[in-house]
């Protein structure tokens, strides 16, 4: 089994033109040297097909605000988060480029997946298109909700609900322990004067994080 045919079983779908898969393999450097189509143009298209799945996935799947889902979003689509897809498909040892070039960018190497979305985008539409994405980037429900968690700034939402509620709100810093490099903080987050919760952290940044979080999650309904 050559490693094209390897790949396409890991993925499952097989290319009826097998000249796009190639493409989206194909980098700006191996295409300028031998004077073929590196994967840009596919990448730009990949690209916008992952959106507007994510997009639609992120929609009907529950009633975010369109804060959350903006942030949940560029978490799925980001960087960082299809690089790690694209590895785990082995799609940079299988790039075609020139000798000198030894390692590919982070980005480069995010391109690949897109580019790859792309050409199975061309090759038979956005159904199957669709399985890849839901398969290796949405994974399923629970895998989504936990990428939420990571990205989705507490503080930032609870102060959109005390502004668009005209609250007022502070956090104080009720005491510090530790030595000067072992720092433990206890936040206080006061509501109309009054001490709703309080967090004990190794930064007041992230001790006002985890009152606004546990507001939200816990005491929203109870206040």
């Amino acid at each position: 089994m050559s490693n094209l045919d390897e790949l396409q079983s890991v993925i499952g779908y097989q290319f009826s033109d097998i000249n796009l898969l190639i493409q989206s393999l194909t980098h700006q450097s191996y295409a300028n040297e031998n004077n073929v189509l590196s994967y840009e143009r596919l990448e730009f298209l990949g690209d916008a097909v992952i959106e507007l799945i994510v997009s639609d996935y992120i929609y009907h799947l529950s009633d975010f605000d369109a804060g959350v889902s903006t942030r949940l979003r560029a978490s799925l689509v980001s960087t960082d988060y299809l690089c790690n897809v694209s590895n785990s498909l082995g799609l940079p040892s299988l790039v075609y480029k020139s000798k000198s070039l030894q390692l590919l960018s982070k980005k480069n190497t995010a391109d690949l997946f897109e580019s790859l979305i792309g050409a199975v985008y061309l090759d038979s539409g956005l159904d199957n298109a669709k399985r890849i994405i839901d398969r290796f980037v949405i994974v399923n429900d629970d895998h989504v909700r936990y990428v939420m968690k990571t990205c989705i700034d507490y503080k930032t939402k609870f102060q959109e609900l005390m502004q668009a509620n005209n609250t007022t709100f502070e956090y104080k810093q009720l005491a510090s322990s530790g030595l000067d490099h072992a720092k433990v903080f206890e936040i206080g987050l006061f509501i109309n004067n009054e001490l709703i919760t309080s967090a004990k952290a190794s930064s007041i940044h992230a001790g006002e994080e985890m009152c606004a979080e546990y507001y939200l999650t816990h005491l929203i309904n109870t206040n």
